[in-house]
């Protein structure tokens, strides 16, 4: 589909949707699988804000533009009226050459401008990003703000769901870095 046509947004809506259309005919599980399959669930509908904020950009046609595909294979549990049973997210065709140049009224990858905004004075400095954004040849050039996007929010929430799909802070730590 074009640029901004609703692949990413349609995709979530559908994830959230598989993962938890059983949530009112659990009542006959056990209370275990009931709390295993809504950490799962979570887990899952979490990981959609932690990839765009590695692998979406703003361009020229879409403020959140996915610069990969991704392929979800979500596994069922026959036995157990299809409970969400697992999961793998396969990620390809990262464009890696929006790092080094962006076109006129684009900007680089989400995370570079929500670390720049919404990190801590500490892991800024340990990032060595203790200048302002227009030091950074990266991310100059493009549009810095965007719309209805906030960066210091967004890394706040992203910092979040790292968290709770279990990253330790050691590897959020070698993930900022």
């Amino acid at each position: 589909g074009e640029s901004g046509a609703g692949k990413t947004e349609t995709a979530k809506i559908v994830l959230n949707y598989l993962c938890r259309r059983r949530a009112d005919s659990l009542r006959e599980e056990t209370l275990d699988a009931e709390v295993g399959n809504a950490a799962l669930t979570q887990s899952l509908v979490d990981s959609s804000p932690i990839l765009e904020a590695l692998g979406n950009a703003k361009t020229l046609r879409n403020n959140n533009s996915s610069r990969f595909g991704k392929f979800i294979k979500l596994l069922f549990h026959p036995e157990q009226d299809f409970m969400l049973s697992g999961a793998s997210i396969e990620t390809y065709l990262l464009e890696k050459s929006r790092v080094v140049r962006q076109d006129n009224g684009e900007r680089n990858f989400h995370i570079f401008f929500q670390l720049v905004h919404g990190a801590d004075e500490d892991l800024k400095s340990r990032l060595r990003l203790t200048g302002p954004i227009d030091d950074y040849n990266y991310l100059s050039g493009g549009n810095m703000t965007v719309k209805g996007i906030d960066d210091a929010a967004d890394f706040a929430r992203l910092s979040e769901r790292l968290a709770h799909i279990g990253y330790t802070s050691q590897e959020t730590s070698l993930l900022w870095e």
